[in-house]
């Protein structure tokens, strides 16, 4: 029997920690995790680490194939700092490293792949109190300055803004790669998946009063816990192929705990917003070079 190989990111905390257990054993299942602090490392916020990443992945795999792509990883909220790249953080690294990891390990990708990029609906205006940029321009969202707020952090609502938008940036590269030939081609299955709110991901502390019920921001340890692990649980499932979309479908939504496959934001489906994202980040990622 072959053996099942899947590349995660963000496998090490919150919902990722949960999806990368019940990946590990799954049967003949070999899971490969990058991180800081994994077998083989990997910075999403530098794109040289990234790149080494993706060559020692295909070191390790030798003639095998991946047969599920996990790109999870990202900031839940940015900070002042920039990459060593020189591009605002979460705009890096939630879209432009994952896009580049994406393009770099393509081609190892065996037919019928399933490629899985965590989102959020907070890149949808009608669920956000606090919408993305009104433009998704790569070059401008990589060298914006988002600004600083009393203390010296990121002022709130541009921070929030910049993550939502870096979240609509994932949903654009899932709709670009699902219309490539190469997709079509191997016939891979292509979902973005928004898990909803997580807690222990940092991120809820974050949102405006009133974008949570109030007993959402102090839930009991025990319920806390039981949602991380759904959610993580059903990106596993996802991955594996336990789940499927149904036709014509690539966005899934964690709903309260129930799996919903809605239609995301009207930006979210414009192509030829998502075919300029695509090539613009290949300049921003050299990708366009090689």
């Amino acid at each position: 029997m072959s053996m099942n190989t899947i590349i995660m990111t963000g496998g090490t905390f919150g919902l990722g920690a949960a999806a990368a257990q019940r990946l590990s054993a799954s049967p003949d299942t070999r899971l490969i995790i990058g991180g800081r602090e994994t077998h083989i490392p990997l910075d999403l916020a530098s794109q040289s680490s990234i790149r080494r990443f993706a060559r020692q992945v295909l070191d390790t795999l030798g003639k095998s194939r991946i047969n599920a792509l996990v790109l999870n990883a990202g900031l839940s909220f940015p900070t002042v700092a920039r990459t060593e790249d020189g591009y605002e953080t979460t705009f890096a690294v939630n879209h432009l490293g994952h896009y580049l990891l994406l393009r770099l390990l393509a081609p190892l990708l065996a037919r019928h792949a399933i490629v899985v990029l965590t989102t959020s609906n907070t890149h949808d205006p009608r669920y956000s109190p606090v919408a993305p940029f009104a433009f998704v321009d790569a070059q401008q969202l990589a060298h914006q300055d988002l600004g600083k707020g009393p203390r010296g952090e990121v002022a709130f609502e541009s921070g929030f803004r910049a993550y939502a938008t870096s979240k609509l940036c994932n949903l654009l590269t899932a709709l670009t790669f699902a219309n490539s030939n190469e997709a079509k081609a191997r016939r891979l299955r292509i979902i973005a998946y928004n898990p909803g709110y997580t807690p222990g991901t940092g991120l809820g502390r974050n949102l405006p009063n009133g974008t949570l019920p109030e007993p959402a921001m102090a839930l009991s340890p025990y319920f806390a816990e039981n949602m991380r692990i759904q959610a993580g649980e059903v990106l596993a499932d996802l991955a594996l192929g336990r789940i499927v979309p149904p036709i014509g479908y690539f966005y899934a939504s964690l709903v309260r705990g129930q799996l919903t496959w809605p239609e995301p934001s009207e930006l979210a489906c414009r192509e030829d917003v998502a075919q300029q994202l695509w090539g613009d980040s290949a300049v921003l990622t050299a990708m366009d070079c090689d």
